[in-house]
């Protein structure tokens, strides 16, 4: 019949195995582009507005987060951790965390964090780093943050990654070590990537070369309650896209360390 074309079954075997050869390419294609380029910026998702809540179900309030103290919580996914800190000065006292414009793939400042006599300025990576502009801090002291807490080197979280407040040094020494040495820095004990929360997350002592993804939260300020309502900057580590999976609902649990601890 005209227009119509007979394959073989030798044909037949020779094109299903060259289908199945492609596609094998393909899934391993996919995760290598992800790899070798930058990360896709993820704040215009449709993400959760989520009320955080205290293990006793009430909601956290900014008037009872004590500075320096890190809560953990998840989000946007249930197996995707988070931390949620007032951020102060060494005496105890609120610091403004300011908006920041920073680069998904970045060169680290070897710089101290802004709390302990960091300088403030322009955040650099590669010509073809895309960029995002972290929003600052939430509070009546815009001293309120939350970030992803899952390494973007290779995926470490807590315990292995740790926040030293101003004036407390890590516990395992940094390279150069007065960066350690001064505190008020994210430090992942793993391979010693160091990050600043008081200037979003950026990377100031390699191996990481990508920011901590930050959890953006509203404030209500008649309410003094907190949401997280999205994600900005690097996809979060081991995720394809930051909703990849079981996302969080209207409400999200915090806890304290040592509440997390119980967990783990």
């Amino acid at each position: 019949m005209a227009g119509l074309v007979w394959l073989t079954r030798r044909d037949l075997i020779r094109y299903m195995a060259a289908a199945g050869i492609a596609g094998a390419i393909g899934s391993l294609i996919v995760p290598t582009i992800r790899y070798i380029t930058p990360p896709a910026l993820s704040g215009s998702a449709n993400y959760p507005r989520s009320l955080l809540v205290f293990s006793n179900g009430d909601p956290v309030k900014t008037s009872e987060l004590p500075v320096n103290k890190l809560y953990f919580f998840y989000y946007p996914l249930i197996d995707t951790q988070a931390v949620l800190i007032n951020l102060g000065d060494e005496s105890g006292k609120p610091l403004e965390v300011k908006s920041v414009e920073l680069p998904t793939v970045m060169f680290p400042l070897k710089d101290f964090s802004l709390a302990t006599g960091g300088t403030p300025r322009p955040i650099e990576g590669p010509p073809n780093a895309s960029k995002y502009v972290f929003p600052g801090g939430v509070g009546p002291y815009r001293s309120i943050v939350a970030y992803s807490f899952i390494c973007q080197h290779l995926g470490c979280i807590y315990p292995q990654l740790r926040f030293h407040k101003p004036g407390e040094p890590t516990s395992l020494r940094t390279n150069p070590p007065e960066i350690g040495e001064k505190g008020g820095v994210f430090h992942c004990r793993c391979h010693g990537t160091v990050y600043d929360p008081y200037r979003g997350a950026a990377v100031l002592l390699d191996p990481s070369i990508r920011p901590l993804p930050n959890i953006v939260l509203e404030w209500d300020s008649s309410t003094d309650h907190l949401y997280a309502v999205g994600v900005v900057g690097p996809t979060i580590f081991g995720k394809i896209c930051n909703l990849c999976g079981d996302t969080i609902k209207d409400k999200v649990t915090v806890y304290t360390a040592e509440e997390l601890a119980k967990m783990l």
